[in-house]
């Protein structure tokens, strides 16, 4: 009996373990920064994608999205987002602001678009936080850069 119990602690002390040290990604708080790419997230929206990320930002301000909905405007792909909020009466403007939403038509995202969440705006440079641009399926901070969004959401 002990011989089986030291070979069990053995053999369960000898397991590998990974250890996945705190990213960006973690660090920005999204609950989807380790789960599989593309899984349907609880607001609709495909796990690790811009469109995904940006919900959960919402979210995190009350502002909650079901089944990719919002106020009963489905939002879909990111680079609709802006006529989609039109349809759901949110102002939609050109003008950059801290918890706004940006939006990149068809010349990002492989053609779906690109959404991002401004968290500052100093003179003329904006930066945002985003999933799935310059980090593959993962978090980013950037000022944007010479291609500029196409609009900008105020939820």
């Amino acid at each position: 009996m002990k011989r089986t119990s030291a070979l069990a602690l053995a053999a369960l002390f000898s397991a590998v373990t990974v250890v996945v040290p705190p990213s960006a990604d973690a660090a920005a708080g999204y609950p989807y920064a380790n789960s599989a790419v593309g899984k349907t997230d609880k607001w609709g929206f495909s796990t690790r994608y811009c469109t995904s990320y940006v919900a959960y930002r919402l979210d995190k301000r009350g502002i909650t999205f079901k089944n990719a909905k919002y106020k009963g405007v489905f939002f879909g792909d990111a680079g609709t987002w802006d006529d989609k909020a039109r349809n759901a009466g949110l102002t939609v403007n050109k003008t950059p602001k801290v918890g706004a939403v940006a939006v990149w038509g068809s010349n990002m995202g492989g053609g779906k678009g690109h959404v991002a969440v401004v968290s500052a705006v100093s003179g003329g440079t904006v930066t945002v936080q985003e999933y799935n641009v310059r980090v593959s399926h993962g978090y980013g901070k950037r000022d944007i850069g010479s291609i500029k969004p196409a609009n900008y959401i105020h939820f």
